[in-house]
């Protein structure tokens, strides 16, 4: 997630970028006429290729948050590629796009998310304030969040988002070794939706989260990867005393790290952002004993990142043929993708029911960690009124802030300022990843099924994660010994309490095969269909939390999904079928891709139509994180 501060741009700004960008598709639109005279035009040497594409689509979201249907995502993208070729020994590479969405102009703030807990409907407080996801908020009762949106409209940033490759890779005549340097991606492992080893590369969940196709979900990073043909290097004899077949080894080293993209929306006044409806909902504050929502608290976020080559990554993997099949061996020492939220303080503020740093005649008193978790922990503070609330025991004058001058909530005749809190959290992205694993695919040619005796092939794969961190969702109370706490509360804590490390493991079984159905004589052609079943335990795996600051999302100690894909052409590949399925066993979370893709113009035009749907419960697991963002849309790619 990227909460740093950046200058908005102004309007004619964008109107230039956006100009540009107009302008240099329709110039490239006569050059594109087919992929040979675009080179043709530019008067390129045999030894450069040159492409791309131009992508616009157009969609409605429907069961949205708060009901109805309205504008959906409206996502664009212009791309241009170029390989040159000097020589066999050399090949640079170069990719470039820009990348956007009309949506948050569009939707005209007709969108809407869950914000904080809503204080002006009183006791147990778990109903929400709205938050605007394309508008920004009056800051203002009785509906004062919401974001616009602004940085997520083009992204722009030109080296982190714009440059997709830049690299130049050698190899040598003998094909005994390669090395390629500069920023790009690699993809190891087989899974469908989800991913076990397929992680030196982070991934970019700001556009279509999971339904993102996977080369344009991996976020490119400044890489160095050496490759080794270890038979051609004379080297093999070792490896095929163990039957090891054909063994080359890959080595990568990434000095410059980066970490999963996401937005919160977050309705906090000083750290607000929006994602629409790909942005993660703003979680549910609750004091997990008493179920209660707890009112008048907001969060600002910040990220902690890696030191740029202090913290580099390292990921290797042998592979060989093995058992009538190609096996891997990998390992990976690098960083943690996703982060663990880490409590740095708080700030009250004086004058304001909703954490407006800069209204009128508001007093910001900053107070350290200590304090923090004394305000929120210790006996008579915020969780003993919460719990007191719900006994039926709280009178006027427990309220925890009345010595700061500020309205008792029990007793608003009593006088006294609005108050509020915002806690301060670090999203923590400097803990370590240690991983290792292996896969297997094998063409399992025992086996024949179905009217055209197709065989099945067989893809194992497995993770083995050492001192994965986790945050806790339940600690003990710091000053009552016995006392747990449990819910959100549980994240104002230093930041040793609150970080729990298990190993994990997680394992593959799917099969890839030719489906031909019965009964359907005049089937032309089958279906290719990949079914994949996921085992991921956790050992001691009570009291975590799936991922901070969801504090009421436990991880399974055994997680199950199931994932299904299927692929099928229609006249003669004109017309294709395209679905993907997943299925979270344990959280009940479904999500469905399907895409009907059209081949028009010789293959350059490419209509789609994309059905995005998820169900699952509210906060439960990944699927339900996203359990408000079903959409249609429409898309037209040139490629050129």
């Amino acid at each position: 997630m990227n909460t740093k501060n950046k200058k908005t741009k102004t309007k004619s700004q964008k109107l230039c970028l956006l100009g540009a960008t107009a302008f240099s598709t329709v110039l490239m639109m006569p050059l594109a006429a087919n992929a040979e005279s675009l080179a043709e035009a530019l008067n390129l040497p045999d030894n450069v290729w040159v492409g791309g594409r131009l992508t616009q689509g157009t969609g409605v979201y429907f069961d949205r948050y708060g009901g109805g249907t309205g504008v959906g995502p409206s996502q664009f993208v212009a791309q241009l590629q170029a390989e040159w070729t000097p020589n066999s020994n050399v090949t640079v590479v170069s990719d470039f796009w820009l990348r956007g969405d009309w949506y948050y102009d569009l939707d005209d703030g007709d969108s809407i998310g869950p914000g904080t807990q809503d204080f002006t409907k009183g006791p147990p407080f778990l109903d929400r304030f709205d938050f605007l996801l394309s508008q920004d908020g009056a800051l203002t009762l009785p509906e004062p969040f919401g974001n616009s949106g602004e940085e997520n409209r083009i992204l722009d940033d030109f080296e982190q988002d714009v440059i997709r490759e830049l690299s130049i890779a050698f190899a040598d005549s003998e094909g005994r070794a390669s090395l390629k340097v500069g920023k790009f991606q690699r993809g190891w492992g087989q899974a469908d939706g989800l991913r076990l080893l397929d992680i030196l590369n982070p991934q970019d969940l700001r556009q279509r989260s999971i339904f993102t196709d996977t080369e344009d979900l991996r976020i490119p990073q400044w890489s160095a990867a050496l490759s080794l043909d270890i038979d051609q290097l004379g080297l093999a004899a070792p490896f095929e005393g163990l039957g090891l077949k054909d063994p080359s080894l890959e080595v990568i080293y990434t000095p410059v790290v980066r970490h999963s993209e996401f937005i919160v929306n977050n309705p906090t006044p000083n750290s607000s952002t929006s994602g629409g409806p790909f942005g993660l909902p703003f979680p549910r504050l609750v004091e997990g004993q008493s179920g209660f929502g707890m009112p008048l608290l907001g969060a600002k976020l910040s990220d902690k990142e890696t030191d740029d080559w202090e913290d580099s990554e390292v990921g290797m993997r042998l592979k060989f043929d093995v058992l009538g099949g190609q096996g891997t061996v990998n390992g990976f020492y690098g960083f943690q993708d996703l982060p663990i939220v880490v409590n740095t303080g708080a700030t009250v503020h004086i004058g304001t029911f909703i954490g407006d740093p800069n209204a009128a005649g508001v007093v910001n008193v900053p107070i350290d960690l200590p304090t923090t978790i004394g305000a929120m922990n210790a006996p008579g503070q915020y969780v003993d009124f919460i719990q007191s609330l719900a006994a039926g025991t709280a009178a006027p004058g427990d309220f925890p802030l009345i010595p700061f001058g500020c309205l008792d909530i029990l007793d608003p005749a009593a006088g006294g300022v609005p108050c509020s809190i915002t806690a301060d959290f670090d999203l923590d992205y400097t803990l370590r990843q240690k991983t290792v694993g292996f896969s297997f695919t094998r063409d399992m040619t025992e086996f024949r099924f179905g009217r055209k005796d197709v065989s099945p092939v067989l893809r194992l794969e497995a993770a083995y994660e050492f001192d994965k961190p986790f945050n806790k969702g339940v600690i003990q109370n710091p000053f009552v010994p016995g006392r747990m706490t449990v819910g959100t509360p549980a994240l104002i804590t230093t930041r040793d309490d609150t970080i729990a490390r298990r190993d994990q493991l997680s394992v593959l079984v799917g099969f890839d095969y030719n489906f031909w159905v019965p009964g359907w004589e005049s089937q032309r052609s089958s279906i290719f269909m990949t079914t994949q079943f996921f085992e991921i335990h956790t050992e001691d795996a009570d009291g975590l939390l799936f991922q901070a600051p969801y504090a009421l999302t436990n991880v399974e100690e055994n997680q199950e999904f199931i994932t299904q894909t299927y692929t099928k052409g229609f006249l003669n590949d004109k017309v294709t079928l395209d679905g993907l399925a997943i299925w979270d066993m344990d959280k009940g979370g479904v999500a469905i891709r399907q895409r009907i893709d059209f081949s028009v113009g010789g293959g350059n035009w490419k209509p789609r139509i994309e059905v995005g749907y998820f169900s699952g419960k509210d906060e439960q697991g990944l699927l339900g994180l996203y359990n408000k963002s079903d959409y249609v849309e429409f898309s037209l790619t040139y490629q050129f």
